[in-house]
């Protein structure tokens, strides 16, 4: 997840089974902003061969980080490492689960494909899309350098990290902002929970 991201607040605004559904509701939301950020951010933990390939073939500049279980024996150095996916065979990468994917592309450039690459089970998958709110004081929304929009794309609503069959929309704005301001963006892009 993205440590700058969620240095404020942070509220669930939507809540679907329907990917390309929570999808189109954050760029509702992304509309809104007054400064989009250059780059959007994929963030997720895969734990089978399957997943990698897909999310790999998705983004192929994607980063990806072994780190050993506690206690596990680690197959690179007890500290982790970053295997090379696209060369190593289905048995090499076994070896190295759980993989950290992560990734920054531009937006609106690779989350059909990422969208695509789900599947129907694994970890929740975290794409963030970086801003700035535009400072509207009348409706208790001020602008602030960590605003953004995220989707947890099979992402429990109230803890995004538990995976769940379900897709949850967050919007992260200022604490001076809070439920304010987020109830005020959400009424401007017409998402509902």
């Amino acid at each position: 997840m993205c440590e700058d991201c969620l240095v404020d607040y942070t509220r669930c605004v939507h809540v679907t089974a329907d990917a390309t559904d929570a999808y189109r509701q954050a760029m509702r939301l992304c509309a809104l902003m007054e400064h989009r950020g250059e780059e959007a951010e994929l963030l997720t933990l895969l734990e089978s061969v399957d997943e990698v390939r897909r999310m790999a073939a998705a983004l192929p500049n994607s980063r990806f980080v072994h780190r050993p279980y506690p206690g596990a024996r680690p197959s690179c150095g007890a500290d982790g490492c970053e295997p090379d996916v696209p060369v190593m065979d289905d048995r090499e990468l076994e070896a190295h689960l759980p993989l950290e994917m992560s990734a920054r592309f531009a937006p609106g450039t690779a989350e059909d494909r990422v969208i695509a690459a789900l599947g129907d089970s694994g970890n929740a998958v975290f794409l963030v899309w970086p801003g700035r709110w535009p400072d509207r004081p009348e409706h208790g929304l001020h602008g602030f350098r960590h605003d953004a929009v995220q989707v947890a794309f099979r992402g429990d609503h109230s803890d995004p990290a538990l995976p769940s069959g379900r897709h949850a929309v967050h919007v992260h704005v200022s604490k001076e902002s809070g439920h304010r301001g987020v109830e005020y963006l959400a009424a401007q892009a017409g998402v509902h929970p």
